[in-house]
């Protein structure tokens, strides 16, 4: 063989290599068509997973708000009945108070119906105890006013701050304030 029929062939062989090349492109372009509704695809299973996912957690996140709410319903539902009861327990202290320091209510005569009213104020405290109803327990302790309501500052020996009188009690149904506790505070007796 001569130059120049190699250099026909190779002429050849490249023309060749360039018809191959072109034939392979277009089967190229179709995979690569093919491979973008595969990926189109996986992009809307990962948007709708992520979407499923969330209305799943927001979907529990309601449920745990309203099992909280019933919670809080059923724990504090009688928070209005327990506010207005306090008024009865309020009178019937008062009415105990007044036999307890009244020296002619010491008499025989009288000591039946003193220990009756004694039996009705601890039957009521236990009732209001086995609702949750606790009373807070303020004299001599420091003025805290989540607690407790001052009326007056008092001049005092007790170190300022100090609840020295409540005038009216204090309640709490559960862990919240039913009622603050009515009280004279402590404040110093020395003038600057």
């Amino acid at each position: 063989m001569n130059t120049e029929e190699k250099k026909e062939n190779l002429d050849t062989e490249e023309n060749n290599n360039q018809n191959v090349a072109d034939t392979e492109l277009p089967n190229n372009e179709a995979s690569n068509k093919e491979d973008a509704p595969e990926d189109k695809l996986k992009n809307q299973i990962t948007e709708l997973n992520d979407k499923v996912l969330r209305l799943l957690a927001e979907n529990q996140n309601l449920r745990k708000n309203h099992e909280k709410e019933k919670e809080d319903i059923i724990k504090y539902g009688s928070f209005n009945f327990a506010s207005q009861i306090l008024g009865l327990t309020d009178n019937l202290d008062r009415a105990f108070s007044i036999f307890k320091n009244n020296e002619k209510f010491k008499d025989k005569e009288f000591l039946e119906i003193t220990s009756g009213i004694e039996l009705i104020e601890k039957e009521l405290q236990n009732t209001l105890e086995k609702n949750f109803i606790t009373y807070i327990d303020c004299l001599n302790k420091k003025f805290d006013p989540n607690f407790h309501q001052a009326l007056s500052e008092v001049e005092s020996d007790k170190e300022p701050g100090t609840i020295i009188d409540e005038i009216q009690k204090g309640y709490m149904l559960h862990d919240r304030l039913l009622r603050p506790s009515l009280v004279n505070v402590a404040k110093s007796t020395k003038k600057s």
